[in-house]
């Protein structure tokens, strides 16, 4: 069976997505299957949880800088994973620049594609 990513807007997580316009739109150019849409899931993943790590434990914990610096790493990869798409996808364009609206559209990015990555790692054969 062949998984598109229409059966991931059609699931039942996707109710649980924030900007399900935005993200269509960037998924529009780049294959599922891809090493960009791995690569992009996997930061964003990454970063969420790193994010949802700092938010429950504050920021007095051990490692804190460290774990900020990551977040800040994984979320610089997904822009720049994806830059190559700009020419064609006018969103992905204004989620690269530094206004506060962008800033929420790739903090809303970086959580939808998490939701996806761990949807796509369900649907993988065990």
């Amino acid at each position: 069976m062949t998984v598109t990513l229409e059966d991931f807007f059609t699931s039942p997580g996707a109710k649980h997505l924030k900007d399900k316009d935005l993200l269509r739109s960037i998924l529009g150019d780049i294959p599922l299957g891809s090493t960009d849409l791995y690569d992009l899931t996997f930061h964003a993943a990454f970063a969420k949880r790193i994010f949802d790590i700092m938010k429950r434990e504050g920021a007095n914990i051990q490692g804190a800088e460290r774990m900020q610096q990551s977040f800040r790493d994984s979320v610089e990869n997904v822009r720049t994973i994806l830059v190559p798409y700009e020419a064609r996808n006018l969103s992905t364009t204004k989620l690269n620049s530094s206004t506060p609206e962008a800033r929420a559209m790739l903090s809303h990015l970086v959580g939808d594609l998490a939701l996806l990555k761990n949807w796509l790692l369900r649907q993988e054969p065990g």
